[in-house]
């Protein structure tokens, strides 16, 4: 795996589509950027590190994916799209929380290569609910990108995964609902016994009150129960060779941090499938918070009697803006809810088992013994996010580009960038552990890093600022590394 950093890197503009500004050898288009990028030369050097068909580098017939990716294949690079740009949050705030379209771009021109001209190309994932598509496009600079490929011929599509599509007032009423066609564009996934959510299943004397923020609680509890754990999965994801994790080098309020791995979340067609915490405290089987709180519980029961139950119109919107209005309050007061802390011991379960789906299903919903399509991560990392992320980060100029064939290695090498110690996460400690249908074959200690020409262990790579990231108010000094 190979490790770019570079000090004072910035996002190219999209005003010369993020061509690279210099004609290398293997570049296949004529179109060339008036300006310098940097972070198409890090991507590339990226591939160039690894050692991928080193023998052909510098040659107009350098292909570095061709070792993972078979010409004529179908390709799907997952993004980081969580939400689009809101009307207070800067552009640098932005950047940190999203991907950024300049990486995308260089990314894409070497799947392009691999898969040659009867492969097939797209790119997108499943944002959040309430998520505008269009927006979320343009904020990231993917328009600019989708408009370069059209205008060269070669056909790379946007694609948004989710089923079901809300639209937010203002105050956080739902004006509106789209659905999608889910017998055409979906599979359904059931990992039952398998699942690692069934070891808190088995361990608990009543049924788990999975939960997920803002979604009917009754049809989470179907999708995650005591006999079946069942994911609903895009059919673009299902039907791809090989599956590209793009993620930001970030922090996640409920799982610690949110690169490769987490990535593969957003490869669900149905939110609601995906269990996030369960309610209540530990005391009463949930992991929801930390501790006892009365006040938290009496909101999440009223959490539950909003979502759960159709009011009629106008109250149900009451509703809805009344409890969004006590989950900022609580949240501006520094009140741990919704899962967002180290003792969450649902998310990064659920994480976990779809990066396994997506390894391993194949094409009719079934778990396979077999590896049924290449994972390979990219973490753009030129703009990281620490603290309250996934959606609310203070930006860090963090100046890297992680790449690794193993998804879960390349997690852990994300964790030392920020300064994190990689056990006390366990999103990434239990990756590595022996499971049926496994997230990563190999062990930590075989991680061999590229890193800027020197090759050192995954335990060797320094942090890229000079202290920890910020983590999220839930998991400090839970994870930042004791020296």
């Amino acid at each position: 795996m190979s490790i770019i950093s570079r000090r004072r890197v910035a996002y190219p503009g999209a005003d010369d589509f993020f061509s690279p500004s210099t004609k290398f050898p293997e570049y296949q288009f004529d179109h060339l950027s008036t300006k310098p990028n940097v972070v198409y030369e890090m991507v590339r050097e990226s591939l160039a590190q690894s050692g991928l068909d080193a023998e052909r580098f510098g040659t107009s017939r350098w292909n570095p994916l061709r070792e993972l990716i078979v010409p004529g294949s179908s390709v799907f690079v997952l993004c980081n799209f969580v939400y689009h740009r809101r009307a207070t949050e800067t552009v640098s705030s932005f950047r940190g929380k999203c991907i950024h379209a300049s990486v995308l771009r260089a990314i894409l021109d070497y799947v392009l290569l691999a898969v040659g001209s009867y492969g097939t190309v797209a790119f997108g994932n499943a944002p959040l609910q309430a998520c505008r598509w269009g927006r979320v496009l343009n904020d990231t600079g993917s328009t600019a990108v989708l408009n370069f490929y059209n205008r060269m011929g070669c056909h790379v599509e946007a694609k948004d995964l989710r089923l079901k599509v809300i639209d937010l007032s203002f105050l956080g009423r739902t004006k509106g609902t789209q659905l999608r066609d889910e017998a055409t564009e979906s599979v359904e996934v059931d990992l039952g016994a398998t699942s690692l959510l069934s070891e808190v299943t088995a361990d608990n004397r009543n049924s788990p009150r999975f939960r997920v923020s803002d979604y009917d609680p009754r049809r989470t509890e179907a999708f995650q129960s005591a006999e079946h754990h069942r994911y609903v999965v895009n059919r673009a994801v299902v039907d791809a060779d090989a599956v590209i994790s793009l993620s930001k080098l970030k922090t996640h309020s409920k799982v610690g941090i949110t690169c490769g791995l987490k990535g593969f979340v957003g490869a669900v067609g149905h939110k609601d499938c995906l269990a996030h915490y369960r309610l209540g405290g530990p005391s009463t089987g949930g992991d929801e918070y930390p501790g006892r709180s009365p006040v938290r519980y009496a909101l999440s029961k009223l959490h539950d009697c909003v979502w759960g139950r159709d009011h009629g119109q106008l109250m149900q919107a009451a509703l809805q803006i009344l409890d969004r209005s006590a989950s900022r309050v609580l949240a501006r007061g520094n009140s741990i809810g919704d899962g967002g802390w180290y003792g969450n011991d649902t998310a990064w379960r659920m994480a976990l088992d779809m990066a396994r789906i997506v390894r391993a299903v194949d094409k009719a919903g079934q778990m396979s013994e077999t590896v049924q399509r290449t994972n390979i991560s990219f973490i753009d990392g030129i703009v990281g996010g620490e603290g309250e992320g996934p959606l609310s980060p203070k930006p860090v100029d963090s100046g890297v580009i992680v790449f690794s064939p193993d998804v879960a290695m390349g997690d852990r090498v994300a964790c030392r960038l920020m300064g994190f110690e990689p056990s006390a996460i366990p999103l990434i400690r239990e990756a590595f552990r022996p499971m049926k249908y496994p997230v990563s074959e190999r062990k930590p200690s075989e991680c061999v890093v590229n890193f800027n020409g020197r090759r050192v262990s995954e335990a060797e790579v320094a942090p890229v600022l000079s202290r920890p990231f910020l983590p999220p108010r839930g998991w400090s000094g839970y994870v930042e590394k004791q020296s």
